[in-house]
């Protein structure tokens, strides 16, 4: 039994472009209607040792769900239970961007919502930037740990979107150091002494995007 106030995630898939994609899903409250704006998370990519597994997401979902926001995470095509091929995104993205696209077309069609937003790590937060600034649905976008080596993020695309947006990197990244990060882009927040899979600072990393994206209400 999942009492009130607790996070239970679902396992469930995803009519992705190349076949069905695993995903897990959470209500925000089981004994509430579904009545927050809806948040999907873009994983890291194997690339860099990510998947929708990781910590991170896992930390969100339930402080997301925790203040009654649905959320859904999913793995990219190839990746684990996703059917297709794997995508190399330090070559082409835009597999990927679909991939997400795919998922926030299931998301609002579930929650019977028209907006979402959208959260990225690592790779993800390409994944996450790309979709902000073309899919009119994102409202809010969080971007977490950018590899900007990898692939650019373009801030004025997303300025000229209207999509709400912030940076985040941890203060020990290597994987997206911050002077690199803040050369790229604005708006950036610093986790101290957090590096890129926030085995230090995932709990305030958490409360930051949380509290920017949704400021806590009662339960």
């Amino acid at each position: 039994m999942v009492g009130r106030g607790e996070v239970l995630e679902r396992m469930t898939t995803i009519a992705g472009p190349q076949g069905s994609l695993e995903a897990l899903w959470q209500t925000g409250g089981v004994n509430a209607p579904v009545h927050g704006v809806p948040v999907l998370l873009c994983p890291p990519h194997p690339s860099l040792g990510g998947s929708m597994d990781s910590p991170v997401l896992a930390d969100l979902v339930w402080m997301l769900g925790r203040r009654r926001h649905p959320t859904l995470r999913f793995n990219y095509a190839g990746v684990s239970a996703s059917l297709g091929s794997r995508a190399d995104p330090a070559i082409e993205l835009l597999p990927l961007v679909d991939d997400a696209a795919a998922a926030v077309l299931h998301l609002l069609q579930t929650t019977g919502e028209r907006r979402c937003w959208v959260v990225g790590l690592s790779i993800g937060a390409l994944v996450a930037a790309r979709l902000g600034a073309v899919d009119d649905a994102v409202e809010k976008v969080a971007l977490i740990s950018p590899p900007v080596d990898v692939g650019v993020i373009d801030a004025g695309a997303l300025d000229r979107s209207g999509v709400l947006w912030r940076c985040y990197v941890g203060g020990d990244d290597v994987y997206a150091p911050v002077d690199r990060v803040r050369a790229a882009v604005p708006r950036v927040v610093v986790i101290e002494h957090a590096n890129h899979t926030f085995s230090r600072g995932l709990q305030a990393l958490c409360v930051a995007v949380a509290d920017e994206l949704a400021p806590a209400e009662e339960l």
